[in-house]
């Protein structure tokens, strides 16, 4: 069995009943290194409850720092981070980070994988699978940071359609992007605005003092569509 340690940067809703989860793998001395996206065989590669078993039972939480039981290297390189799970063993829980140390894993692409042949909320493969030093994951620091739900007519669809999106700006470049992240949606955007009624604006408690854990999704409808996997409060 192979090992590797990582602290919880996202573990945010995927199709249910799954989680996406991700992390920085930690070194003995707790330096930062490279993303972990932990990934099972199921079709999007999501974490069903009995793939996210712990030694202690207590269910996984962001900024915990785990031994996480892994096995091959899932060779994807739009997603580099992957790793299939070792499912045979349980997560350990061997601490967790303060979150004044956030600070420290911050990080500053120059932009969220601005693809010029399409929306800023979303890159097409032949775009992603061309760049250089690629990753999926980011943890950003925005700017304007608020939650925005919608319970909107779909006309494609025929039916009211309920969204949440996290808009910020990054770099002088706004996004709306998905927004998946449990924690802060149970605490700040768990009530949509009734149908066809005014878009409801969440701004957090903790304004821009946070940090973003962005992601890429798999590819769906010819697309990986970028979200908010997680909203991580500064101290």
């Amino acid at each position: 069995m192979r090992l590797k340690r990582l602290v919880v940067l996202a573990n945010s809703y995927k199709k249910k009943p799954g989680r996406c989860v991700a992390g920085r793998e930690l070194g003995e001395v707790y330096a930062a290194g490279k993303w972990i996206r932990p990934i099972s065989n199921e079709p999007e590669g999501e974490l069903l409850p009995r793939h996210m078993k712990t030694e202690d039972g207590s269910p996984l939480q962001v900024l915990d720092i785990m031994d996480v039981p892994i096995g091959e290297y899932a060779e994807d390189k739009i997603h580099p981070e992957d790793w299939f799970i070792d499912n045979a063993n349980p997560w350990r829980r061997v601490n967790k980070l303060a979150a004044k140390n956030l600070v420290a894993l911050e990080e500053k692409p120059r932009d969220l994988w601005m693809d010029p042949a399409t929306r800023a909320d979303r890159a097409t493969p032949a775009f992603l699978i061309k760049r250089i030093k690629h990753q999926s994951l980011y943890l950003i620091r925005p700017t304007d940071f608020r939650a925005v739900l919608t319970n909107d007519f779909n006309p494609f669809e025929g039916r009211n359609q309920q969204k949440r999106r996290a808009r910020f700006t990054y770099r002088g470049q706004d996004y709306s992007l998905g927004l998946t992240d449990p924690l802060f949606i149970g605490k700040y955007a768990a009530k949509f605005p009734a149908p066809d009624k005014p878009a409801i604006v969440v701004r957090p408690r903790c304004g821009d003092h946070c940090l973003l854990c962005v992601s890429l999704t798999p590819v769906f409808n010819g697309y990986h569509y970028k979200v908010v996997a997680a909203v991580l409060e500064l101290p």
